[in-house]
């Protein structure tokens, strides 16, 4: 009978070998490490493999850091979470009515800057202090009267960071390297400004047709909302420490898992027979998911660097495996020779577009995470005269084409990593 740790190596060892992972993983239960590895590389440009002490930047997995750094400050009296930010952002819109608690467990309205429509195209690239970004927000209208609802808002952390930093007298940086980098041995972790030099720090992918480098992002302004980097060695460390209650006392830990709304103090939280708290962090060619569940001392941590990794789904999985749960889990496929030129077409699915192409091999274009459209290597892995059953590259999705009995293709299913279904039907 084959162990937990067998199988957990199993499965990721079977992702990995059909470029389906590339990345960072570590499992640990009741204080026992059962997977800890690297996988495909750091650098695709520099062909430099991932290990487990690979830096990844970890996107909004930085929330709880940052959420540990105000609670340190409620416990020093420094500051009340249940104070007004105008006490410390005095010239702050309605900021007499929105707390820090609020910020912490986004239900202060204020609006989420990376949502804005140039954001993407433009403001990301641009570089930017932490004011100039937060004098943005002032413009913007509060979405709902605060405490009153709950929207997960970027922009909520950053007046945090802020806020850390009025309240201390130091640099964000500075503070969370003296109260809890230094304090857990966290020597692979920091915030990440994008100039200076970070030491095995891996480089960022995307995919069109094949791995490229991603969009540019400036990390003069992330900070407190998503602008950290870290290695799953020590995500484990800090983990733990969360668990066992050593850097706050165990009443404000709690509230940093106590749930409103499905959220805590920078975790999202699924409370039930076992408290499940998590995260998951995406920030340009990076995609990362933290999950623990306290009571049962279980720490999953999936990083990757190329950003189309579906890591919740993943992160899942090896949980069920923990758990002796039975999963989907993925088996080994064989590629066909059959070229598959005869399923070139646009096919719809309400407004969303799925097109094939044939370029010496097949590709399909699909919208992925956010609607951005991704370019994928088709492999045929089954081929009948009603149907022809393809496996995507990069990312395990499968797509089942119907065929008239002309051999005509009149409609694609696509399911992707999660299992979730979509049909789209020919329109040429």
């Amino acid at each position: 009978m084959k162990t937990k740790i067998s199988l957990l190596n199993e499965y990721m060892d079977t992702l990995a070998a059909h470029n389906y992972f590339n990345g960072a993983v570590l499992v640990g239960h009741k204080g026992e490490v059962m997977l800890k590895k690297g996988y495909g590389l750091s650098s695709f440009q520099y062909d430099i493999p991932n290990i487990p002490a690979t830096k990844f930047r970890i996107g909004s997995l930085t929330k709880a850091f940052t959420a540990m750094a105000v609670l340190k400050l409620h416990a020093k009296g420094a500051l009340n979470l249940d104070d007004s930010i105008n006490t410390m952002l005095p010239d702050y819109p309605k900021g007499s009515t929105i707390t820090v608690r609020h910020l912490l467990n986004h239900s202060s309205g204020v609006p989420n800057f990376t949502s804005t429509p140039d954001y993407w195209t433009k403001t990301m690239r641009l570089p930017a202090n932490l004011q100039d970004v937060i004098e943005d927000t002032k413009k913007m209208p509060l979405e709902f009267d605060p405490g009153t609802d709950m929207n997960y808002s970027n922009s909520g952390f950053l007046l945090l960071t802020a806020i850390i930093e009025k309240v201390s007298g130091l640099a964000f940086a500075d503070f969370l390297q003296k109260e809890v980098f230094d304090e857990l041995g966290l020597a692979n972790t920091g915030v990440d400004n994008g100039r200076l030099i970070v030491k095995s720090l891996a480089q960022g992918h995307t995919v069109w047709e094949k791995v490229i480098h991603t969009e540019h992002i400036d990390m003069s302004f992330p900070l407190g909302a998503y602008g950290m980097y870290s290695t799953a060695e020590d995500l484990y460390r800090w983990c733990q420490a969360l668990i066992s209650s050593s850097l706050i006392d165990k009443e404000l830990q709690n509230q940093m898992f106590t749930s409103i709304n499905g959220y805590g103090f920078g975790w999202s939280i699924e409370d039930g027979a076992q408290k499940k708290v998590s995260h998951f962090g995406d920030i340009n060619g990076f995609v990362n998911h933290l999950v623990v569940y306290p009571s049962e001392e279980l720490v999953v941590i999936v990083l990757s660097n190329i950003n189309i990794t579906p890591v919740t789904q993943i992160s899942s999985d090896l949980i069920g495996i923990v758990f002796e749960k039975e999963i989907d889990g993925f088996s080994s496929f064989e590629t066909l020779a059959a070229e598959g030129e005869n399923l070139v077409g646009t096919y719809l699915n309400g407004e969303e577009t799925l097109s094939i192409h044939f370029e010496k091999e097949l590709y399909a274009v699909v919208p992925k995470m956010y609607g951005v459209p991704y370019k994928f290597k088709l492999f045929p892995i089954e081929v009948k005269p009603e149907t022809v059953v393809c496996k995507s590259d990069f990312i395990h999705d499968t797509y089942i084409f119907s065929l008239d009995e002309k051999g005509i293709p009149q409609s694609v299913e696509l399911v992707d990593s999660f299992g979730t279904k979509k049909v789209y039907v020919r329109s040429t």
